[in-house]
């Protein structure tokens, strides 16, 4: 029997963590110490909401010596943990009826991509992996010469390459993880590098640092288990395949690959891949996103804001939430102790987005702060029309910061008044920003709902309108502004064969999303496989 406990305090001033931790559960439970054979962290949360009393709640599961007795005098405070369901992606499958005929081709290395590949891979099936961009040991090279020498290079940069565009963000893990499925998609990542603390804290990140060596390790298990990468190399075409193959997938060399199977995770920025898919009749309708600018402080007036003068705690974050008319407002992404970087995946356009290392030490944070961007603000009767939205505001953004990659930004002050920003700003945007007018190059109805939302924001957090804000331009890549259609059995409505996968695909919206979309994709496949090598028995 094991014994779970709610609700333990640790005050912040005790940093030994877990040695405290079991000192606090024998307390509670009135037993010696050494009367706890094992202890598990179930959750991990910060409470800062008296500011001179800032403590950390955990739940813990505890396995005790003479658990009976204790539980029995200890009823009030504990109990009896249930037993979590298996995390397995491949329960109640018939595996022994699988037979691929060709293997199945995964387009994009990102987390859904890989997940789908991965998943695949625990069934005994390898696939092939085409991403256009670099792996990740080449990728940050690329990447540093555009934030160091505005050099951008249009296949492989912060949004194209392997691990996608989450590779450089903070690896926020925003989800829910009482689902078997999201359990397994943590466990693999911890499987393959990340810190084990994401596995019960309240808002785990993993931080671009560890997601780096993560998508190498992820890349080495897939290759031993019989995968093949094809890095460098841009889907351009599909075709029929015959009698031999459900479709030929045709790269940008010239290379036809027969698959059965043909599964498309390209991500939000792959608006190319959109034009070729459309223009071979894949079912793609227009969806809502959302569009605005990310908002910097130096992370010391969010640290008091939100915590006062503890100096103990790390890097602060927030989430805030308002509404004007029929538009929400909301940040997303937010990044403590965070860096901005260059997100644009096409040749004279900026957005920006904001990256974390797993310390969270660069002494600003900063956040996306996003207005519904609605289907009437932006639909003309083609279903690319929220793509192309967003392609004129970072052809326009680029234009403004210079045509170099710097980006424009404004005094947070200034923004909210309509004036140009005089002196210099601070930021962590590299290549550089430039003095602009933001609340000009954004359409009304976003810069007047962003206005709303920071005055309203600063009611919740006094002090977040200050001289030290600066508002960086623009963030246009919240989610996808299409949807792949796909059924039940998460097929495309129009092409059987091929799987939409992930976010670029309108099925997912973070890390976590797209990697557990991968798992139900990888899942998908394997069904349909064994149904097809079912059919085939019969038919025989």
């Amino acid at each position: 029997m094991t014994l779970r406990l709610h609700d333990v305090e640790v005050p912040v001033s005790e940093l030994s963590g877990r040695a405290y931790l079991a000192k606090q559960v024998a307390n509670l439970l009135e037993i010696p110490e050494a009367n706890i054979r094992a202890l598990k962290i179930n959750k991990k949360s910060l409470d800062a909401r008296r500011k001179a009393r800032i403590v950390y709640h955990y739940q813990v599961d505890v396995d005790l010596i003479d658990e009976d007795i204790v539980y029995s005098k200890n009823s009030a405070i504990a109990s009896i943990a249930d037993p979590q369901a298996p995390s397995d992606p491949l329960a109640g499958l018939s595996l022994g009826t699988l037979n691929f005929r060709h293997r199945p081709v995964i387009i994009g290395s990102g987390p859904s991509g890989i997940f789908t590949g991965l998943t695949m891979a625990l069934a005994g099936q390898p696939s092939i992996i085409v991403e256009r961009g670099e792996p990740v040991e080449k990728r940050i090279r690329t990447t540093n010469k555009l934030r160091s020498r505005g050099i951008f290079t249009p296949e492989s940069n912060y949004c194209f390459g392997e691990g996608g565009a989450g590779t450089f963000s903070d690896g926020k893990l925003t989800c829910g993880r009482n689902h078997p499925l999201i359990r397994h998609v943590f466990d693999q990542f911890v499987n393959y590098g990340a810190p084990e603390e994401i596995q019960y804290d309240a808002k785990p990140h993993i931080g671009t640092d560890f997601l780096i060596q993560i998508a190498k390790n992820m890349r080495t298990h897939l290759q031993k288990s019989g995968c093949d990468f094809h890095f460098g190399r841009r889907f351009v075409d599909f075709k029929d395949g015959g009698k031999n193959a459900k479709y030929l997938v045709v790269l940008d060399d010239g290379t036809e690959i027969p698959t059965d199977h043909l599964i498309v995770a390209v991500g939000h920025s792959a608006r190319d891949t959109y034009e070729m898919l459309l223009e071979k009749g894949l079912s793609i309708v227009p969806k809502p996103f959302a569009m605005g600018a990310r908002i910097e402080h130096p992370q010391d007036v969010v640290n008091k804001i939100q915590f006062g003068s503890c100096d103990l705690l790390p890097a602060a974050e927030y989430k805030l939430a308002a509404q004007s008319g029929e538009r929400g407002i909301w940040t997303f992404c937010m990044c403590p102790g965070g860096h901005l970087m260059p997100t644009n995946a096409q040749e004279g356009h900026l957005a920006i987005n904001g990256m974390s290392y797993h310390a969270r030490k660069s002494g600003f944070a900063n956040a996306a702060v996003v207005v519904n961007v609605l289907r009437e603000d932006f639909y003309r009767g083609h279903p690319l029309d929220g793509m192309r939205f967003q392609a004129a505001l970072e052809q326009a953004n680029f234009k403004m910061g210079g045509s170099n990659y710097h980006s424009p930004a404004q005094r947070l002050s200034d923004f909210l008044a309509g004036r140009d920003s005089k002196g210099a700003l601070k930021s962590t945007y590299k290549p550089g920003i430039a003095n602009a007018r933001l609340d000009k190059l954004l359409p009304s109805f976003i810069s007047d709902a962003l206005r709303a939302g920071v005055k309203d924001y600063d009611k919740k957090m006094r002090g977040y309108i200050c001289e030290e804000g600066t508002i960086v331009g623009i963030e246009s890549k919240t989610s996808s502004p299409i949807s792949m259609m796909r059924g039940k059995d998460l097929q495309s409505t129009s092409h059987p064969g091929i799987f939409p996968a992930g976010e670029g695909a309108g099925f997912a919206g973070g890390i976590v999303s797209a990697a557990l979309d991968g798992v139900k994709i990888g899942r998908a496949v394997l069904e349909n496989a064994i149904e097809l090598a079912r059919t085939a028995q019969l038919t025989h």
